[in-house]
């Protein structure tokens, strides 16, 4: 927790940098693979982004990680991310924060043996590369904050923006 606290700090002092090309109003599309700490699996997801201000986007996001130890995990995020420049107008890096809904099955040979669902809060960090005017990749770490259960996703993705 000590190392997520020192990386939001970092990139907030680093905020003067300069502020991204992202308009208010502009969307965009995106799917990544993910590996979820927790359950310790890789996962696909998918996410839509929506420009609210210049600097400033919201994010909806699901998630699903393919089943380990006769346990599936799949969650819900929407998120706002803070963008900032880094050196030119491709680059940029983004703490975020969020919402998190989480689901996990656990499966007997036959049947499930029963679920569990939980909110939680999400925070962290990533840094994306606008190839071109429409597509950009990205590396991206949320740390999901749940009472019983935390787990670490880290994602590497692709957008589209409209």
């Amino acid at each position: 927790m000590k190392k997520i606290l020192t990386l939001v700090c970092a990139l907030i002092l680093g905020m003067g940098i300069g502020q991204a090309q992202v308009h208010q109003g502009q969307t965009a599309v995106g799917a990544n693979l993910v590996y979820g700490s927790e359950i310790e699996n890789l996962g696909i997801g998918a996410r839509f982004q929506y420009g609210i201000l210049d600097q400033l986007r919201a994010e909806v996001g699901f998630n699903y990680f393919f089943e380990r130890h006769h346990m599936s995990w799949w969650d819900v995020n929407i998120n706002a991310h803070y963008l900032v420049r880094l050196f030119h107008d491709q680059l940029f890096i983004y703490p975020l924060a969020g919402l998190n809904y989480t689901m996990v099955d656990f499966k007997g040979e036959k049947n499930s043996l029963g679920e569990e669902n939980h909110i939680g809060l999400n925070l962290g960090a990533g840094i994306e590369y606008e190839i071109n005017e429409h597509f950009g990749v990205n590396l991206e770490y949320r740390h999901t904050i749940i009472r019983k259960v935390d787990q670490g996703v880290v994602g590497l993705g692709v957008n589209y923006k409209f």
